[in-house]
């Protein structure tokens, strides 16, 4: 398994749009920074030209980073579907456990190095670029980071399940789409007039990333739930159904047919 996880490192070393990815969400926040320090140039008095202010923005982008999980997992998995070198892994001999498991786990990696660079670079060019509001944000966006980190495994989880037992790549993101998104938005309406959607859509990892609130004066977060009960349950939460999506995708895949 070790070889085969160095493999899809090599390959996606020479994939060019390993870089791309990063470059172009680096290059989107790092824009958004250099904006409020032209507008400040121009407008002495001009509110929003601090690092509070810039990295608020990055605290709301949360949910876009939990679908951002999509583009991220469908990239590393490549087309093994379509150019038919997953058929010839496993003619080849290369157990289906290790495959399944060595795609997630590479996914799983490149989303945080690729993470840490684009955050990295936009609080950076935040601090070049814009007034220093002090560290309080720096901490209250790493309590982000931790809260949010398995229901971002989640997201990758859920799309390398249906990447693996849907062979059409667009219907495998459509229907990563309707359960990380629109099956939360049916539970909450659902949730309305029966007892268990309104329990289920609490712990949905869509409506757990969008239910994070920021109390900016107490630096801290605001959870559904109080105190260290917060981070818990959502690690709790997001561990739980991650590993619920790994295990089916991986039963299906391992009695699937490969064309």
């Amino acid at each position: 398994m070790t070889n085969y996880i160095k493999s899809e490192f090599f390959r996606l070393i020479r994939y060019k749009w390993t870089y791309l990815f990063i470059a172009i969400c680096s290059l989107l926040l790092i824009s958004a920074n250099v904006v409020l320090a032209a507008v400040n140039y121009a407008e002495s008095e001009f509110p929003y030209a601090n690092t509070r202010f810039s990295l608020s923005l990055f605290f709301s982008d949360f949910p876009i980073i939990f679908l951002l999980c999509i583009t991220v997992a469908s990239m590393v998995f490549g087309n093994e579907h379509s150019n038919h070198t997953m058929k010839n892994s496993i003619s080849y001999g290369i157990p289906r456990g290790y495959i399944y498991f060595s795609k997630l786990i590479v996914e799983m990696v490149y989303a945080l190095i690729a993470f840490v660079i684009i955050a990295g670079l936009h609080i950076t060019s935040a601090f070049l670029l814009l007034e220093n509001s002090g560290t309080n944000d720096l901490v209250l966006l790493l309590h982000t980071c931790i809260v949010s980190l398995p229901l971002l495994f989640y997201a990758l989880a859920v799309t390398n399940c249906f990447i693996f037992i849907i062979e059409g790549t667009g219907g495998a993101i459509m229907a990563t789409i309707g359960l990380l998104l629109v099956f939360p938005q049916i539970s909450n309406y659902l949730g309305m007039k029966f007892i268990f959607f309104q329990k289920l859509s609490k712990i949905l990892p869509w409506n757990l990333i969008n239910n994070i609130g920021f109390d900016e004066k107490a630096n801290q977060l605001m959870l559904p739930w109080e105190g260290t009960a917060g981070y818990y349950n959502y690690w709790i939460f997001g561990l739980i159904q991650m590993l619920l999506f790994t295990l089916i995708g991986f039963m299906i895949f391992r009695k699937k047919e490969i064309k």
